[in-house]
């Protein structure tokens, strides 16, 4: 029986990822490649998500002083048309 020093076990153990980066080189570049893309493309969607939501609150903000405005045209419509006509009875009556 040939007992093999531990020192030598010890460098094996540790050499055995260093063989493995080594024979599988493109693997792992790939790989990383791969890892930082989709931390890439997440970051896009955050980004164009938070500019969504952002974009939908201004929406709705405009939406809400439109129809106040419509409100007030309508408003000021019924008056104009109320003075016209009153203009135009009193106009007649004389």
């Amino acid at each position: 029986m040939i007992m093999q020093p531990i020192a030598s076990t010890y460098l094996i153990t540790f050499t055995m990822p260093d063989t493995f980066i080594k024979n599988n080189l493109s693997f792992v570049i790939s790989f990383l490649i791969a890892v930082f893309t989709a931390g890439g493309i997440y970051a896009e969607f955050t980004a164009i998500k938070n500019e969504l939501t952002t974009v939908h609150e201004r929406l709705d903000k405009k939406i809400v002083v439109i129809g106040g405005l419509e409100k007030r045209l309508l408003t000021l419509e019924k008056h104009l048309e109320y003075e016209r006509g009153y203009i135009e009875a009193t106009n007649k009556t004389k």
